[in-house]
């Protein structure tokens, strides 16, 4: 009887959304937040109603997300007569009883070069129905909008998966119209990003692009979505548009690949451990997350603190360690020193 009242209450939790999918400790000033910011719905190619997106929002412990359906491509289109603004309208509806920040959005979907992109924090999406690419980027921007590039290296559009970029996205940032790049997108993550972001101080983003349900696309293969950890001053959308634009914010990737910049990583990661030394200088760490963390020695043997778990180090040299699932650029991985 005892098993089945237990039973009872865990899935009245998971159903009413207080079982968060992760925990991330805040950043000093900052709340940290956790993002998605690239799903569709029926409005374009989801196979989903928008309130959905709200739902698994909750269910998997998002503060905010971005209804970012096709602008060009609208398989739906007929059964769905309603324009370009309708997805986001519902699902805010929605998103303010729930307790999730909904962010207006669009996608551009275009070949590449110079590939597809999400305009967030719009105004009006049926506005930017704009032919030329850079006209319509420029629209999205008048109305104040964050510019992202999406999956970069997706196969579609790269058959080898190899990130390029072309003279439109050096165009665009000379323009100051190009914001951020996602990292994680889907399955898939792309290391190759880094190199850009670093280079035009642009956001390191991860997003689900999610179309179907999230719970059959991620939840059957992974613990959680790709998503972003943004680092704002508030839980609110314009801390968090603010945030963006200042590039506080780390990509997810599905299975625990986290990339972004060296010191805005090493700062977060640093927040997760409570570090203890011993005497003779063996390290004692605790995950204060839900993100576990690969920890090289210098000699190239691996040790995992799991999430919310705990791992003891041996004392090596100055205790400089490689964080083998924390990306800082495109050929190298965060390193830390540990100590108390």
């Amino acid at each position: 009887m005892q098993n089945r009242s237990l039973l009872f209450i865990i899935m009245l939790l998971l159903f009413v959304g207080v079982i968060p999918a992760q925990t991330v400790p805040d950043l000093g000033e900052y709340k940290t937040l956790k993002c998605d910011f690239h799903m569709h719905t029926i409005y374009s190619d989801g196979l989903v109603w928008p309130t959905v997106r709200v739902d698994e929002a909750v269910r998997e412990g998002l503060d905010a997300i971005a209804i970012t359906d096709h602008l060009e491509y609208l398989p739906h289109k007929k059964y769905l007569p309603d324009g370009h603004n309708i997805s986001y309208e519902i699902a805010n509806k929605y998103a303010k009883k729930k307790n999730i920040i909904c962010i207006r959005g669009a996608e551009f979907t275009r070949w590449m070069p110079p590939g597809h992109f999400n305009a967030l924090f719009i105004q009006d999406a049926n506005k930017l129905i704009i032919k030329e690419f850079l006209p319509a980027i420029e629209e999205a921007i008048n109305q104040g909008a964050f510019i992202l590039w999406n999956h970069p290296g997706w196969i579609v559009h790269q058959p080898d998966k190899v990130v390029r970029w072309y003279d439109i996205h050096t165009t665009l940032v000379e323009r100051n119209w190009l914001h951020g790049i996602e990292f994680a997108n889907w399955h898939e993550y792309y290391p190759g990003v880094l190199k850009f972001t670093d280079k035009y101080n642009l956001a390191v983003i991860g997003n689900s692009d999610v179309h179907g349900v999230s719970s059959e696309v991620f939840l059957s293969q992974s613990d959680h979505r790709p998503f972003t950890l943004v680092f704002a001053t508030e839980r609110s959308e314009a801390a968090i548009k603010e945030a963006l634009f200042a590039g506080r914010c780390i990509a997810v990737a599905e299975k625990d690949i986290l990339a972004g910049p060296k010191d805005l990583t090493n700062r977060f990661v640093k927040a997760c451990l409570e570090v203890q030394v011993s005497n003779n200088g063996d390290i004692f760490l605790t995950n204060r997350s839900d993100l576990p963390f690969i920890f090289m020695s210098s000699n190239q043997k691996e040790y995992l603190l799991p999430k919310s778990g705990t791992v003891n180090l041996p004392k090596q040299n100055e205790n400089v360690w490689t964080i083998k699932n924390v990306l800082v650029d495109n050929n190298n991985y965060l390193t830390l020193t540990l100590e108390k």
